[in-house]
């Protein structure tokens, strides 16, 4: 093929400029595959390795041997790889929820738009952090008017109230 081609010099896929010593690097043009939902597609890659590698002894030695001389390697390489991502991915989603229960994200108040942009925008990434500060530190920032600083300060109470009545209600620990 010729190097004007729009095919690369493999035949596959689409051709890339040379950038010189930059296009050099280790990249690549394969997506990740474990960076959309990991927990289920390592789950997969793991449960269906461990039933080629598992499963197989159960229809005899033949299809054990067959099955192990052909896929079996593949599948342990599965097993191998799959775990650690699991383990990893399981640990980070219970570490996220933790986080999110412990210090509440500002996208839980029953805000405008305009309102939780703002307040993200400028660092008040928990509802802790909003109910801290300061009125004036509050209407200090771009877009926030003595109407919207209510609107937020209603917002936190409300949230407040819901995660009391959520507790049942206790006699101690009533939000003022």
């Amino acid at each position: 093929m010729p190097p004007s081609s729009s095919r690369s010099a493999w035949g596959i896929g689409p051709a890339r400029p040379y950038h010189g010593w930059a296009d050099t690097g280790t990249g690549s043009d394969l997506a990740d595959p474990f960076a959309v939902n990991p927990i289920r597609r390592s789950f997969g890659l793991v449960a269906a390795s461990c039933l080629i590698v598992f499963g197989a002894p159960l229809f005899g030695e033949p299809v054990t041997t067959v099955t192990m001389l052909t896929v079996g390697w593949l599948a342990m390489t599965g097993i191998v790889m799959g775990t650690p991502i699991l383990l990893w991915s399981l640990v980070e989603e219970g570490w996220r929820r933790a986080q999110r229960r412990l210090d509440p994200p500002v996208e839980e108040l029953d805000l405008a738009p305009r309102l939780r942009h703002v307040l993200v925008r400028h660092g008040y990434a928990s509802i802790a952090q909003v109910e801290r500060a300061p009125d004036a530190a509050l209407l200090v920032l771009s877009n926030m008017d003595t109407r919207g600083l209510r609107d937020v300060r209603r917002a936190v109470s409300l949230w407040r109230y819901r995660r009391w009545q959520e507790r049942g209600f206790p006699d101690r620990g009533m939000p003022l």
